[in-house]
């Protein structure tokens, strides 16, 4: 048999810190460089309406804590918020709903002129992220990372509010796909009432499912790790 050589090459994408909105894939990891700080646990929630969706975005429940807009409950980061309590309206909700939390980030962190990261592994499907009132980015898709780069947005040594609004509602373009079917039979239904339609055998259970980080890096920093395979004759390349 023939033999083959390997050859590896590791290449480090390296940044200087901007507003560029493409990220790398880096899974956030405690180093020499870089620290990590969980936003898990219990966070504060609650629904918008189903007859009024948008009161959350009329009223900006981003701007205060979420405790002064009306009732809210406990719930769990990451889960999936159907799959918590017996409510069968939380259970079965389609649209807008509301999480937020504070946290605090050492004063060190903007002596050192370090850059910070906020990371949602998951939100589904359609979210806004705000700190501290402002609006950091909007994602669409539930599947794959949300993130901001949130070191100009943040109080030092002090509370930060973190709100996250996140809405499940599919449609014909959304991967799954759904549909919004209107029940307009008055003897039936209250006026505005719909329901989520799918095309496939599972729940759309929504929330955000994947934990939440904040983590610093130097203002230069590595932002992804790139690994392309080839063949030289007998060699075979990892570049």
């Amino acid at each position: 048999m023939g033999s083959w050589t390997i050859i590896l090459v590791v290449l480090g994408i390296l940044k200087v810190s901007s507003s560029a909105s493409t990220w790398g894939g880096l899974y956030p990891r405690e180093s020499m460089s870089r620290e990590v700080k969980s936003l898990d646990g219990l966070w504060n929630f609650r629904l918008s309406p189903l007859q009024d969706p948008d009161q959350g975005f009329r009223e900006e429940w981003f701007s205060r804590p979420l405790s002064q807009t009306g009732q809210v409950i406990s719930m769990a980061v990451p889960s999936s918020y159907n799959d918590v309590t017996q409510d069968k309206a939380l259970r079965d909700h389609i649209g807008w709903a509301w999480y937020d939390r504070t946290f605090i980030v050492p004063a060190r962190w903007e002596d050192d002129h370090l850059r910070v990261v906020l990371r949602l592994g998951s939100a589904h499907y359609n979210s806004n992220i705000y700190l501290n009132g402002v609006l950091m980015t909007s994602h669409e898709g539930g599947h794959l990372p949300v993130m901001a780069d949130i070191t100009s947005h943040l109080v030092y040594g002090n509370e930060n509010l973190l709100t996250v609004a996140i809405n499940n509602t599919l449609t014909p373009h959304t991967i799954p796909q759904g549909s919004i079917v209107y029940k307009n039979d008055p003897t039936r239904y209250p006026p505005g009432y719909f329901v989520q339609e799918y095309n496939f055998d599972f729940t759309n259970y929504a929330g955000i499912h994947r934990p939440v980080y904040i983590y610093t890096t130097p203002q230069t920093y590595v932002d992804d790790i790139v690994i392309t395979t080839d063949i030289d004759g007998t060699d075979g390349l990892y570049t």
